[in-house]
C-alpha cells in the first residue's frame, strides 16, 4: 500500500475547521457579531445584525455595459461577514451569503444558467487555502440548480493590492490579468453567465472579467456581490 499523501497547511486548516463545525455548529451563533442565537434565524444572523445590514432591493444597474446587481450596500456589518470568510476561515458564511444572494436573484427577475466566480490571485489563493467567491458561487449553483464552472477564468499573473489605490490606478493593475479557460467554453457559450465576487468597489476587477469571458461567446454576463460601494 501507498503512503497517504500529506496535508497541505490549507488542508489541515479546512480539517480543523469541518471538525469545529460539528462540535460547535455554526447555527448556533450570528454569523457576523457571533451572539447566541437558535436556528430558526434567518441568514444565521441576530436580530440586531439583520437590522442593521443595509439590503438593497433597487433593480439592477447598468454599468459600463453590463448589469450589476447587490445584495447590500457596503458598510460595517457587510465588511464584518466577508472578512469573516476570508480572514477568519469561517467558510460556513458562504453558504449564509449564497442564500442571501438566491434571495436577491429571485427578487430581481434575473434568470441564468451559468456560475463563475471572479478568480483570486493564485498566491493569495494557496495562503488562504480557498477562493471566497467560488465557495459561495459552489453554494449558490446547489441552490439554483445553475451549472457552477469554478475555474472558467485564472489569473495570468498576482496583482497589487487594490485596497489604497485610485479607480484608474485599480483599471491598470488589474488590466491583463485575467484569461479565460477556453477547455470550459463550452460550457458557457450562447449561455447567461452569472457573474459573482464578494465585494465590487470600482467594478475593474468585474469588468476586466467580463472581457475575458466575452471570449467564451455568452449570450450574456450579469454580475452579482454581496456588497458594492455604489
Amino acid at each position: 500500500m501507498g503512503r497517504p499523501g500529506r496535508l497541505t497547511p490549507a488542508g489541515v486548516r479546512a480539517f480543523v475547521e469541518s471538525v469545529l463545525d460539528l462540535i460547535y455548529p455554526p447555527s448556533l451563533y450570528c454569523s457576523c457579531c457571533g451572539n447566541l442565537i437558535d436556528e430558526t434565524r434567518t441568514y444565521n444572523l441576530c436580530d440586531h445584525c439583520i437590522r442593521h445590514i443595509r439590503w438593497d432591493q433597487d433593480p439592477p444597474r447598468e454599468r459600463d455595459g453590463m448589469r450589476t446587481l447587490r445584495c447590500a450596500q457596503y458598510g460595517i456589518y457587510e465588511r464584518t461577514l466577508i472578512f469573516s470568510l476570508k480572514y477568519n476561515g469561517h467558510r460556513y458564511i458562504a453558504r449564509d451569503i449564497a442564500e442571501m444572494m438566491r434571495d436577491r436573484l429571485e427578487g430581481s427577475g434575473i434568470f441564468f444558467d451559468v456560475i463563475v466566480p471572479v478568480p483570486l490571485n493564485p498566491s493569495k489563493e494557496r495562503a488562504r487555502g480557498f477562493n471566497q467567491a467560488a465557495l459561495i458561487a459552489k453554494h449558490l449553483g446547489r441552490l439554483t440548480g445553475a451549472d457552477f464552472v469554478p475555474r472558467a477564468l485564472r489569473r495570468t499573473r498576482d496583482t497589487r493590492p487594490m485596497r489604497g489605490l485610485s479607480p484608474t490606478e485599480r483599471e491598470e493593475n488589474i488590466r491583463g490579468s485575467i484569461e479565460p479557460d477556453m477547455e470550459t467554453a463550452e460550457r458557457i457559450r450562447g449561455r447567461t453567465v452569472l457573474l459573482l465576487d464578494d465585494f465590487y468597489t470600482t467594478g475593474a476587477t468585474a469588468l476586466e472579467c467580463r472581457k475575458a469571458l466575452m471570449h467564451a461567446e455568452p449570450a450574456d454576463v450579469i454580475f452579482i456581490a454581496f456588497a458594492a460601494k455604489y
